[in-house]
């Protein structure tokens, strides 16, 4: 064979290799993009915490192509104790027992609690290579796993817990790679984080709702008891005297009649006032639009502050419930307007922004104040019932203020209950 058919064969070597070499790094990044569109997917529609770590483990294994990938929370004690809450695996489902013993068992750290207690990625290229740190390696072999990372869960720079990925090839992971899984360990982080900072909201609302309920339920019990209970109490020794009056033959006076009357219109009065809070008569009679205008000019003429109705060609139609959580909302939000706000003039927006969604805002020229810290005070229960009310029907309540300022509720509602939830 002459020299040149040599070098013609060796370059023929060299550009197979480099076609291997370019369509490897394309099947990689097609898979890596794969994954990571699967992990955002499963970031949007989280709700429930183990859903969402369970999804990051599917997909990682099924996805991803890994073979096994695990993850675990670390107690506050050192050395940290792991906790494994969710995995997902292509081989041995005892791997998954056997992975989390070795993690907690013996003096020295292994891979995924080295990498909790520094806070950095711990790469194993080769299993056999560094048994210090894979105990397990004898199991893993059985399963086909020889290398591995294990990837700290952080929050607030501080780890939590890690997220273990195992792989059947040596050497599997590379420094590309290596920085693409670790976004995706700060991901599935900040989602862990997110969906546990909306379950303490929750929880907060759902304490600052029973709080109103409870303020509720007292107010009004003193107002049975120290008003109505007192002018029925009144009403019933006026109604004895009446009928001892009557067994005597004595004429019963006029005045005394009329005191009694006086006092059953007053409970009356009270006992129609409870309820109006409770829920508003007119909000049976009304459409909603007619029912805040009854309210915004009753209110506007008890304040001295004009209120304007905006609505310009708004037509719309509301379910009983939606109809009776958005007005009450906005209730709560103008009465802060006025009475908080100090608003000396008030404007109430109807419109509807797209099919199927309407918007009640509720603007005024008042103080305004801190909405952060507003939501976290006692004072901030009749915002958090503002947005609970409007979540209550699939909806929701934007509430912004500037000191100085003023302040702008916007309250939105489906318009139907099959009208998908607001954005």
């Amino acid at each position: 064979m002459t020299p040149d058919n040599v070098d013609r064969l060796i370059g023929i070597a060299q550009d197979i290799s480099l076609h291997q070499q370019t369509e490897a790094d394309l099947r990689l990044l097609n898979r890596t993009h794969a994954l990571l569109s699967r992990c955002n997917h499963s970031l949007a529609r989280a709700v429930v915490e183990r859903d969402l770590v369970n999804a990051f483990c599917n997909n990682l294994v099924e996805v991803g192509g890994y073979g096994f990938a695990w993850v675990g929370y670390a107690g506050a004690k050192r050395p940290p104790r792991v906790r494994m809450v969710a995995h997902a695996h292509q081989g041995d489902e005892d791997f998954a027992a056997t992975a989390l013993a070795w993690a907690n068992a013996g003096a020295s750290p292994s891979a995924c609690r080295r990498a909790i207690e520094t806070g950095s990625a711990v790469v194993l290229r080769d299993s056999a290579d560094e048994r210090d740190l894979v105990a397990w390696d004898d199991a893993a072999r059985r399963c086909g796993y020889r290398s591995m990372v294990a990837l700290p869960l952080m929050a607030d720079a501080t780890p939590f817990g890690n997220l273990s990925i195992f792989s059947c090839a040596l050497d599997a992971f590379e420094q590309p790679e290596q920085e693409q899984l670790a976004e995706l360990a700060q991901d599935l982080a900040f989602g862990i984080q997110t969906i546990r900072a909306r379950a303490a909201e929750a929880q907060r609302v759902r304490r600052l709702r029973d709080d109103v309920e409870q303020d509720a339920r007292k107010r009004i019990a003193a107002i049975l008891h120290d008003s109505v209970g007192q002018s029925m109490q009144a009403v019933n020794l006026g109604l004895k005297r009446v009928r001892a009056m009557t067994e005597e033959h004595v004429p019963v006076p006029a005045e005394l009649l009329d005191e009694l009357i006086a006092e059953v219109g007053a409970a009356i009065g009270e006992l129609r006032d409870i309820s109006h809070e409770l829920r508003p008569l007119f909000l049976e009679r009304l459409p909603l639009l007619d029912a805040v205008r009854f309210h915004c000019s009753e209110t506007g003429a008890r304040a001295g502050v004009p209120i304007r109705v905006v609505a310009d060609d708004v037509s719309f139609h509301l379910d009983d419930r939606a109809k009776e959580q958005c007005f009450l909302g906005f209730r709560e939000a103008l009465s802060n307007a006025i009475r908080h706000g100090k608003a000396r003039q008030v404007e109430v927006i109807f419109a509807i922004p797209s099919p199927g969604r309407l918007t009640l805002s509720i603007v005024d020229d008042g103080v305004g104040f801190d909405t952060y810290g507003a939501f976290r005070r006692p004072a901030g229960l009749g915002l958090c019932m503002i947005r609970e009310r409007a979540e209550s029907v699939l909806g929701h309540a934007r509430i912004r203020s500037i000191a100085g300022h003023g302040t702008r509720v916007q309250i939105c509602v489906p318009l139907a209950s099959e009208s998908p939830p607001c954005p």
